[in-house]
């Protein structure tokens, strides 16, 4: 491959890295209080940039230094799909794909009523029936299944944004507050 074309498909990347270096060193100047044991506003930010620029900065060497860089890395999932395919004798993919626009819709719908409901019920009890309201519309029917998936889903999402990120989530309005705060104590999130 000529040396032109290697640096042309790394034009992206050199792009994308240097704003992602831009924006780290914006990042690198944000003014706020510290305090002590906890992260600041400026840790995430810092951490995403700096993952996109190892990033691209890898994608550069890769195209730059290798001997067949417009060989893509990856494949697992369509030798998964492949293998899938060939177990059940679907060789061709010659199934038409179905088409569900009422449960397009409805699942539109579902996500507005979340969004527009997240103030009044909190977080939690939101979450968690949006999470079961949304498997079930998908045809799911193991309800033990799904009634876990919901609450788990629901206070893993509740203890990583509050605790681990730091992100105010809504409590909700009297009485569906009290169940956030409770959770929130027995998690030990402030």
């Amino acid at each position: 491959m000529a040396a032109g074309t290697r640096l042309a498909r790394t034009l992206p990347y050199a792009i994308v890295g240097a704003a992602a270096c831009y924006l780290y060193y914006i990042a690198m100047n944000f003014e706020f209080h510290r305090r002590a044991g906890t992260l600041g506003p400026d840790f995430w930010p810092k951490a995403i940039l700096a993952l996109l620029i190892a990033t691209c900065a890898y994608e550069i060497g890769r195209r730059v230094f290798s001997r067949s860089p417009h060989k893509e890395v990856g494949g697992v999932l369509e030798e998964l799909v492949e293998a899938s395919a060939e177990t059940h004798g679907n060789m061709g993919g010659t199934a038409a794909a179905e088409s569900h626009p009422w449960l397009l819709a409805a699942g539109m719908a579902l996500t507005a009523l979340y969004v527009f409901s997240i103030q009044t019920l909190g977080f939690t009890l939101a979450t968690a029936t949006y999470l079961a309201l949304f498997i079930t519309l998908g045809g799911y029917r193991r309800w033990g299944v799904i009634a876990a998936t919901s609450v788990l889903g629901t206070l893993l999402l509740l203890f990583f944004f509050m605790k681990v990120v730091y992100v105010s989530l809504p409590i909700g309005e009297a009485p569906f507050s009290a169940v956030t705060l409770f959770l929130m104590q027995v998690m030990g999130i402030r």
